[in-house]
Parts: structure tokens; sequence; C-alpha cells
């Protein structure tokens, strides 16, 4: 009964509008408890089973951009893609020298970029990426310019958000993406235009 309660309650605050302050941060909680992400998707194999179960449901592999991926390997949604799923192509872009490092050393099948990836150009944007992740404020920035500017339309987004406001949901908003699910404050958003 206690979770029943408390899915009807993730599903209302998921209808709550978007303001800042505690309003947001109930609806943050929503996107936390759907699809059972707190029980089931506790762990990151629990995770990546409801990311591709729910998310990616219809969503053929193709290019995937992972922007300040850190190792490559700990909290890695491209690493996971590769080796889940055939198909997918991913790039790391890394400005750190020790982090890219692992990423030559423990992932062979991924392109590894040195520097940050915060002004695209044709050349990024082609082919446009079906993902992107990004664990960067300028990166994200970047990324929300190129989408307005029409150079890319990514399928789905995964923002890091330590701030936890409304800054990045409000932006892809108008951009066509919407909110989907939320796990350790990274925001994972999926185009509405087809």
């Amino acid at each position: 009964m206690k979770n029943r309660i408390r899915i009807f309650r993730a599903f209302w605050y998921r209808c709550l509008p978007l303001w800042e302050g505690s309003c947001h941060q109930k609806r943050l909680a929503g996107f936390e408890r759907r699809w059972d992400l707190e029980g089931e998707g506790f762990t990151k194999e629990g995770f990546f089973k409801i990311f591709q179960k729910r998310f990616l449901r219809g969503t053929r592999p193709g290019r995937m951009i992972e922007l300040v991926a850190g190792d490559g390997l700990v909290g890695s949604l491209g690493l996971w893609l590769e080796a889940a799923e055939p198909g997918w192509q991913v790039e790391a872009w890394e400005h750190r020298s020790l982090p890219r490092k692992s990423i030559l050393q423990y992932r062979p099948k991924t392109q590894a970029h040195f520097g940050r990836l915060t002004q695209w150009s044709r050349q990024e944007a082609s082919p446009t990426p079906v993902g992107i992740t990004t664990r960067g404020a300028r990166e994200a920035i970047g990324v929300c310019r190129a989408i307005r500017q029409g150079m890319i339309r990514p399928k789905f987004l995964g923002l890091w958000n330590p701030t936890r406001r409304s800054v990045w949901e409000r932006r892809l908003q108008k951009e066509g993406y919407r909110l989907e699910m939320v796990y350790h404050r990274m925001e994972f958003y999926r185009s509405t235009v087809v």
C-alpha cells in the first residue's frame, strides 16, 4: 500500500507547474520515482535495464556523444550502450589528461577526443547524434545553443544538474524536449519532435 501511495504522489509531482523552489524539487522527486527508479533502478545495472526498456524503446542505435566523460567507466552510459547493444558508435570528449588516458586504455571501441566541445561546427554535428550526455555546464550550454541553431537534433539528452534548478528544463522545453527521468542529479530529456 505504501508503494502505491508513493507511485501516486510521484505522478502528481510530475504534473506540478515548472516553478522554481520547492515546487520544482517535488517535480524532480516525481521523475526520480518514475518507472521504479528508487527500487529496481537503485543500482547502475538496474538503472540501465530501466533505461533500455523504458527510455530507449523505439530508438535505433547510432552515434552517441559523452561530453566531460571522466574516466569513461564510472557512470558511463556510452560504455553500457557499447556493451549491451550493437550498432552504437560512442565518442567521448574529455579535457583532463588523466581521465582521458583511462578512456584510451579501457575503452578501445570508443573514439576519444581531447578538449571541450562547447562550440559545435558542421563537422561535429554530422551525422546528428542520437544521444548526448554531459557532466559539464559549458558543454550543456553548447549543446542547447547547437539545438537552437538547428545544427543538431538528438533524440535524447542527459544533463548533469547538481544545483537541481529548472534552467535546463526551461531551455529544452522551448526547443521541443521533455523531461522524462532523473537519476542521481542527471536529467534525461527526450525529443517530442518527430
